[in-house]
């Protein structure tokens, strides 16, 4: 889904280049863990079809949160005048919104159900806080 390219909203080409040195495998890790830790909190949707989406049919606010994670894993290798806290900070909103749709809060549009039988159902068990009674 996320492209070294489309890092380049978020990332100057300079302190690419810096950063990994010319190793283009870098730039591939960073990408593949922000992907994969993005998978891990949206198991109840059809990821296969929400990460296979190509060119301008992807849904531009995972996008916009996998580059936010993206720049954060590659940038932690070397700071290249990168601003660390503004980075750091857009990381967290970016686990922090997955966390959200994860736990029902935030219900992305557009997005396919899984609807794979053989995995587990997800559910939300609570209950009211414990009451202290005295006689």
């Amino acid at each position: 889904m996320l492209l070294e390219a489309d890092l380049k909203t978020h990332l100057y080409t300079e302190q690419i280049t810096v950063i990994s040195r010319g190793d283009a495998e870098l730039m591939a890790e960073a990408i593949a863990a922000a992907e994969g830790e993005a998978k891990g909190y949206l198991s109840r949707y059809d990821i296969a079809t929400i990460f296979g989406e190509t060119g301008s049919s992807r849904d531009k606010t995972l996008l916009m949160w996998l580059k936010d994670m993206a720049t954060w894993h590659f940038i932690t290798l070397a700071n290249a005048n990168a601003d660390m806290e503004f980075r750091e900070s857009r990381y967290k909103q970016a686990i922090a919104n997955l966390g959200k749709i994860q736990n029902g809060k935030i219900v992305p549009d557009g997005w396919p159900l899984n609807t794979d039988e053989t995995k587990d159902t997800l559910f939300h068990v609570s209950s009211d806080a414990k009451r202290e009674t005295s006689y």
